[in-house]
């Protein structure tokens, strides 16, 4: 009777051991898929950033040689129309002094990029990002803003 006991004892610890191991394989498995997702949005948030940010520099270039153009269009304007002062070129001057500066922010940008495996601060880094992207906002804002001065000046 004793050894029947015994050998249902055995049999029991051997059936909740193979229990134990499959859910340690289990478990394994399910730490193994939240490491993937994670990875996988970690990676999402990356590529997001660094798209908004390659937008941002293609409106950018655009905005850049539209403000060419606007410069070329007060000149004409202050030329074809006596009411128009010559000093209202200063607007779209201005306005280049911003897309340099922005340049110089991305200039910086790729500079942190370069010497991301010496001393990288991913913060810094960010933080560089979103300065450029809201400069980039205030751009297409003086941008509009000296667009609608020229149209008014050269529909008045």
């Amino acid at each position: 009777m004793k050894e029947e006991t015994n050998e249902n004892l055995d049999e029991e610890t051997e059936r909740l051991l193979k229990e134990i191991e499959q859910s340690r394989i289990e478990l394994e498995e399910t730490f193994l898929d939240i490491d993937k997702t994670m990875a996988s949005l970690e990676k999402k948030s990356y590529d997001g950033v660094r798209d908004i940010f390659k937008y941002f520099d293609r409106i950018n270039d655009k905005l850049f040689n539209f403000n060419n153009i606007l410069i070329a269009g007060f000149f004409a304007i202050s030329k074809l129309k006596d009411d128009v002062p010559m000093w209202m070129i200063i607007f779209p001057i201005v306005n280049l002094g911003v897309f340099i500066f922005i340049e110089y922010m991305i200039m910086e940008k790729s500079r942190m990029e370069a010497y991301i495996l010496e001393n990288f601060n991913e913060e810094r880094y960010r933080k560089n990002i979103n300065k450029t992207n809201l400069y980039v906002l205030i751009a297409i804002t003086t941008t509009s803003v000296v667009t609608l001065v020229f149209l008014y000046n050269l529909l008045k």
